[in-house]
């Protein structure tokens, strides 16, 4: 560990604590999955689990994982759950959510923040933004893969998110990037890159999401702070900064949390910052400071205007033909995103903006054909008329992952292979010969 950062933390932690930290860095980091909910419940998973897995205090579809390599098994391919840390599960869970909010995720990537996120709004949606492009492809990939509906996912700098949005969101999460010392234990490189002149920087960061957010939250919205690293600079010392300029309180987080975390820093005695929280690797999971602020004030509200299109009569007569031909009924709104058709849980007003997804693209039109989308499988497949069903242990399914053609009695034309009842991919079958459109970046190697 580096000198400077072992020093700071004999002054953070009392004796006992910081003994508890030295021990903690010669076990290995527990690893752990959070389900997709809206596709697994917590008492199924239990009875079809294929791992040796024990439930996460405090987090619903959280559980302690103890087999390697997981991310290739026929299930995470189905979107069932996503493997993450267990520290990193409670920032989204620490405000009373409504089925309605409209949410940013403004550091999003990879995504886990957002499953949890999009898994307790289903009546409202999720904005996820990226700045750094490459993660905001990463970020894409898993909320395709999750079959996750209500998301919006852009690579946006928080300047542009601001001008295109005022008093709009309920709740905003900032992730935060950071030194990234509560993950250590877990990530050796992170050791290797750290310095005092690294927190410096990351902290002017950080200083400027806080304050870009502050205009695009409604009042009585809540502003979750999250960061992996103990640094107080990065952390209490930033909220208090931000509390001098800003009408916002601090919200003291749900007592089920004291049990599992340690108080914030006191850095002012002006402000109640003990009402933070902290995680520590000896305590549960790796290392993750969070707190929640409400705002108490009015910013200057600008309408956000919609810049989704409909159908033309034509298109529309082409994707309900295809949606009559290959699918049983299910209520979903249709619109038109550049020249993707997508599908959006309820009416969302989406303005101008550079967007990776919107919602759920659910194909497009070439040459007056309707052609579907992976995305549009992973969300809707359930919705199929036309399923090959196949399980876990149906040779078939590794044949299938590979990219390789299958056989099956099954109509032809359009449909969805099912792990044990779970859209995988899609097909289109002739003659019982199952072509295969899983796509190729995701195939087994």
């Amino acid at each position: 560990m580096p000198g400077q950062f072992l020093e700071k933390m004999k002054i953070l932690l009392s004796n006992q604590d910081y003994e508890k930290l030295i021990q903690s860095y010669q076990e290995q980091p527990r690893k752990s999955i959070r389900l997709q909910l809206q596709k697994m419940s917590p008492k199924k998973w239990e009875l079809v689990c294929p791992f040796d897995i024990s439930s996460i205090p405090i987090v619903d579809g959280g559980y302690y994982i103890h087999e390697e390599k997981i991310g290739n098994h026929p299930y995470h391919h189905a979107g069932l759950f996503y493997v993450q840390e267990p520290s990193a599960m409670l920032p989204p869970l620490l405000v009373p959510f409504q089925k309605d909010f409209k949410i940013l995720d403004l550091c999003a990537s990879p995504g886990g923040k957002t499953l949890a996120l999009s898994n307790q709004v289903p009546n409202g949606f999720v904005l996820a933004n990226e700045v750094n492009y490459n993660r905001a492809k990463k970020l894409l990939s898993n909320v395709e893969r999750l079959g996750l509906k209500n998301v919006v996912v852009s690579s946006m700098s928080v300047d542009s998110l601001e001008n295109i949005y005022q008093e709009y969101f309920d709740v905003i999460l900032i992730d935060a990037p950071c030194s990234g010392e509560g993950m250590f234990r877990k990530d050796g490189a992170l050791k290797k890159d750290w310095s005092i002149e690294k927190v410096d920087q990351l902290s002017i960061v950080q200083k400027e999401l806080l304050e870009k957010s502050a205009g695009m939250l409604k009042e009585n919205g809540y502003l979750i702070y999250s960061t992996c690293t103990f640094e107080v600079k990065e952390n209490e010392q930033q909220i208090v900064e931000f509390l001098k300029g800003h009408e916002f309180e601090i919200v003291p987080i749900k007592k089920e949390f004291e049990e599992y975390t340690k108080p914030g820093v006191v850095v002012d005695p002006n402000y109640s910052t003990n009402q933070a929280r902290r995680c520590y690797p000896f305590l549960y999971g790796e290392g993750q400071f969070m707190v929640v602020l409400q705002k108490n004030y009015q910013h200057n509200y600008k309408k956000v205007e919609d810049h989704l299109q409909d159908l033309s009569v034509l298109e529309r007569k082409i994707v309900n033909a295809f949606i009559e031909e290959n699918c049983i009924h299910f209520d979903y709104v249709l619109k038109k995103y550049q020249n993707n058709i997508v599908i959006l849980p309820h009416d969302v007003i989406v303005p101008r903006m550079t967007l990776l997804s919107c919602f759920v693209k659910m194909g497009e039109i070439v040459n007056s054909r309707f052609v579907p989308h992976h995305q549009f499988v992973k969300a809707y497949g359930n919705h199929f008329k036309n399923q090959c069903h196949l399980s876990l242990f149906d040779d078939r399914l590794c044949h299938y992952l590979k990219g390789e053609e299958v056989e099956a009695f099954v109509d032809d034309g359009y449909g969805v292979i099912m792990v044990d009842g779970y859209p995988l991919g899609l097909y289109k079958a002739k003659n019982h010969r199952l072509k295969n459109h899983y796509p190729k970046g995701l195939r087994y190697q």
